[in-house]
Formats: C-alpha cells, sequence, structure tokens
C-alpha cells in the first residue's frame, strides 16, 4: 500500500474567498488519499507564503527529505498551488521523486516520471507564479502612490506619535473596538525626548543604552508598556517618519505633512553615525552567561545584573534574570554565581568528554569548507564596511552614496552570519581532540570572561541551557536541578518555541 504524505497551508480559498484551515485540507486530502488505496504517512503543514522567494518552509523541506529517502511515494495536497507558487519548487522535487511519484489532490493526479504530468504541472506552477508576480506589482504600485501623497503604509504608529493606547485593558463591559488614544500630553512628552535624543546623539554626547535608561526612569514606556533597552531605542531613533520622510529603500518618495518631530538634518547625522557602526559587539563581557542561558518558561535568553550590596556578607547580590517585556514571562531568577560555578563543571565535564570530541570533529569536518568560505566572506564585508565608515567620516563620500553601498553589505552580512551560526552551531573554533579535565579547569580559571564565553559555546554546541522555575515552597536556596540542557527544537514550559 503506498504511503501518502498530507500537506496543507494556510491560505485562502480562491472558490469562496474564505480562509481555507489547515485541518480542513488535512481532512480532504485523508480522503483522495483513500481513493487512491494508499496509507496517511505525516501530515505537514506550513503558516507561510508559498510564494516569496526566499521564505523557508520547515514541513515543505521536511517533505523533500521524505521524499529522498523513499519515505513516501506521494504526497496529497488540496490544490496545487498549496505546495508549489515558485517554479524552483516543483523543480527540486521532480529531482528527488523520479521513480513513479505521485502528486495527488481533490483536483486531479500528476505522476512525476510521466513526461506528460510533469509538462502539466510546469504549466500550473508557471500561471501560479505570474499571478503572484502580478499580485505583487499591483501592491507595489498602490504603496507607492500612498507614499507620494504623503501616506504611510503599513505598521501602527509608534513612539511619539498619536496612536490607541496598547496598555488599556477593558473591562467586563467594554469592547476591544473602544480602545482609547493615549493623551496629547504623553503623545508631546515622548516627541521632546525624541528630540533631546536625537540632538545629544548628533553631538555625541550619549548612546541608545543611557537613553533607554534615561526613558525608563522618566516613566516613558514603549508603546506597548515595555521597559526600553539600547536596541528598541535604535530601532525607534532610526524610524525616517520622525524626520518628516517617506522612504522606500532608503530614497525620499514623499514627506509627512505638518513639523517632523526632530531635526532632519541632526536625525541624518544620527542614522549615519548608527549605520556606521559595527552591530553585534561581543556582549556580556561582566557576567560569563549572559544572553547564553534560556528562561525555562518563555525561552527568552537571560541577562546579567548586580542588585546591590548583600547585607549579610557586604558583597554585591548578582543574578541572571528574565527581563519582563514583550513576549518575555519576567519570572526566572537565579544566582550568578552559583550558575557560573556550574557552567564550569558543565565546560570541564563536557570538553574532557572524548565522545563529545570526536563528536565535534566529525561535524566541522562536514561542514568546514563551507565555514572557511562564510569566514572569508564576512571578513570582507567587514573590511569594506569599516573603510566606508572612514570615507563617510572623512567626508569623501555623501551620505546617500554610504547607504546605497552599506545597506546591502549588511544585508548580505546578517544571511552570511545566520548560515554560519546553523553550520557552526554557534560555537566559535576551538579544539576537536578531547583534554585531561585537570587542563581544561585551569584553562578556565586563567581565562577572562570572554574566553570563557568561548569555552562555554564549545562546549554548548547546539543545546540551549535552560534555567527552570525555583519551587515555591521551602527555603529559596541553588538548586542545580534547575539547569538543564535542552534540544532547541523541544518547546518551553509555555508551550512554545524559541531559538
Amino acid at each position: 500500500m503506498p504511503v501518502f504524505d498530507s500537506y496543507a497551508r494556510l491560505s485562502w480559498n480562491p472558490n469562496t474567498l474564505e480562509l481555507e484551515k489547515v485541518e480542513d485540507q488535512h481532512k480532504d486530502n485523508q480522503a483522495t488519499i483513500h481513493r487512491h488505496g494508499g496509507s496517511l504517512g505525516l501530515e505537514l503543514s506550513d503558516g507561510l507564503s508559498a510564494w516569496k522567494k526566499n521564505v523557508k518552509r520547515p514541513d515543505f523541506e521536511r517533505l523533500l527529505d521524505r521524499a529522498a529517502q523513499r519515505l513516501s511515494q506521494g504526497i496529497a495536497i488540496w490544490h496545487v498551488d498549496r505546495l508549489f507558487r515558485q517554479p524552483r519548487d516543483l523543480e527540486r522535487l521532480i529531482d528527488l521523486a523520479d521513480n513513479g511519484f505521485l502528486v495527488i489532490s481533490s483536483h486531479g493526479t500528476r505522476n512525476l516520471s510521466d513526461p506528460d504530468d510533469r509538462f502539466i504541472l510546469r504549466i500550473e506552477v508557471a500561471h501560479a507564479a505570474r499571478s503572484s508576480d502580478d499580485a505583487s506589482r499591483r501592491i507595489t504600485r498602490r504603496m507607492q502612490a500612498y507614499r507620494e501623497r504623503g501616506r504611510t503604509v503599513g505598521g501602527r504608529p509608534g513612539f511619539g506619535m498619536m496612536r490607541k493606547d496598547l496598555t488599556w485593558k477593558p473591562g467586563p463591559k467594554d469592547k476591544t473596538d473602544a480602545r482609547p488614544y493615549v493623551s496629547e500630553s504623553l503623545v508631546k512628552r515622548e516627541q521632546a525626548a525624541l528630540r533631546k535624543a536625537v540632538h545629544e546623539m548628533s553631538l555625541n554626547a550619549t548612546d541608545s543604552s543611557k537613553v533607554a535608561r534615561l526613558w525608563n526612569e522618566q516613566g516613558l514606556g514603549t508603546t506597548d508598556g515595555g521597559e526600553w533597552i539600547g536596541e528598541t531605542v535604535r530601532q525607534t531613533l532610526l524610524r525616517p517618519q520622525l524626520a518628516g520622510r517617506l522612504e522606500t529603500d532608503g530614497v525620499v518618495v514623499g514627506r509627512l505633512p505638518g513639523e517632523p518631530v526632530v531635526d532632519e538634518k541632526e536625525w541624518l547625522r544620527v542614522r549615519a553615525m548608527m549605520e556606521s557602526r559595527r552591530r553585534g559587539a561581543a556582549p556580556g563581557r561582566k557576567y560569563l552567561a549572559s544572553g547564553m542561558l534560556r528562561c525555562g518558561v518563555c525561552g527568552n535568553k537571560l541577562t546579567g545584573r548586580d542588585k546591590g550590596e548583600r547585607k549579610s556578607t557586604g558583597g554585591r547580590i548578582e543574578i541572571y534574570y528574565c527581563r519582563k517585556r514583550a513576549g518575555n514571562c519576567g519570572s526566572i531568577t537565579v544566582d550568578q554565581a552559583a550558575v557560573d560555578r556550574e557552567l564550569r563543571s558543565f565546560v570541564v565535564s563536557r570538553l574532557s568528554d572524548p565522545h563529545y570530541a570526536h563528536a565535534i570533529s566529525l561535524a566541522r569536518a562536514e561542514v568546514s569548507g563551507r565555514l572557511r568560505e562564510l569566514a572569508a566572506e564576512i571578513e570582507e564585508i567587514e573590511a569594506l564596511q569599516q573603510a566606508l565608515s572612514e570615507k563617510l567620516g572623512r567626508r569623501q563620500i555623501s551620505l546617500k552614496t554610504f547607504e546605497a553601498s552599506h545597506d546591502p553589505l549588511m544585508d548580505d552580512l546578517t544571511d552570511l552570519q545566520a548560515e554560519y551560526d546553523e553550520l557552526s552551531g554557534g560555537a566559535p573554533e576551538g579544539p576537536t581532540t578531547a583534554l585531561a579535565a585537570e587542563q581544561i579547569d585551569a584553562k578556565w580559571a586563567d581565562a577572562d570572561v570572554v574566553e570563557k564565553r568561548a569555552m562555554l559555546a564549545n562546549a554548548m554546541g547546539p543545546l540551549q541551557i535552560r534555567i527552570l522555575p525555583s519551587p515555591k515552597e521551602g527555603k529559596r536556596v541553588f538548586d542545580r536541578d534547575r539547569m538543564i540542557t535542552a534540544d532547541p527544537k523541544a518547546p518551553f514550559l509555555n508551550g512554545k518555541t524559541r531559538r
């Protein structure tokens, strides 16, 4: 009996113009499999669009893997456009499934080993791709017309703009559509804070982290009521709308009506300063595991901080904690010194294990060639970025020229670094042969925080270290059982996954 995988994708039904649920598609697919005398393999589904060229659909990739391993003899879909809207996706499946692999649906059956069926599928997919391209062009033209008329496109009004109050919670008799606007006085306070921040940053008198602390102290929260951090301040200050500009790909295509919130010349200088700096500076130079531990409840990366003086000993109280803000629970706090001691034992044990060292060696051998290529490309881009920044600082090139050259480099660098981290498991290069535990412990004792983080990253490999909640009853003491290692794909206590 042939095995058919069922594939579904959340999308609109072209006939009813209603959302076609994944569950309904799988139900129809099961009936189709039964009519063809087959059995159900796996139910695969993606909530992502099939027409975006660069989007990754995890279950679609899994479908291809199963076809390549001959674990399935076909795929059941509700309609061909649920599986393919880009010709290259069809060609990938044809290359893998050349042994009578079937694509069955409520609208007919296609045998990928049959030249006539392949021809028909190619025509259908080409038509679907053309429809997607036409829709994309229409939307792009409409959005461009909006911008030229001074109308903002997409997204909700941000900090410093009149907007609905996202911190408002409806009462028992209130409706969610009755959400009020924030007060005009709050908007004026926010705009004054923005003007001051941009002015001082243009003079290099402050930075985004200091601005974040100041806004938090002044009670100016983010639009959803959270606390500011340096990165969210940076993202907010980089919005062209603050300077009255409507931009597409860095090019001004329109102006917002009225006076801009901040001075445009000062804003342009701030943007040039921010964009010319290298991002991703090494975190955690004070706290060993800051950004490397995960909250076991929500998956947020834990941060280290000083809570003040310990009265009993006169020392400092330092912790790792889950910072409470949008998407994060804020429920985990753990003693930093105790965790660091456990991490030292973990690193020594892990890196002195011959089996683990051998596994690292094999994994690196498989991808070493590509890692070398990626490292070389990353080094080249970073050198180009540095050269561009220096030329801009010396006024040898204009800001427009800088942006036109720098932004594509930043996009490439992000993609290259993501691929490098994926292949290397996020761990830097290190020994691939096991050392004696005493040698590793001595190396740890002599290392600074940056070197210890590198050792910890090598020991962790692709795993996550998660901190679980402390017991609600009993004496508050450190419990090493709260520290666990987990596969990144394993759900957290809130049932969600987070990479």
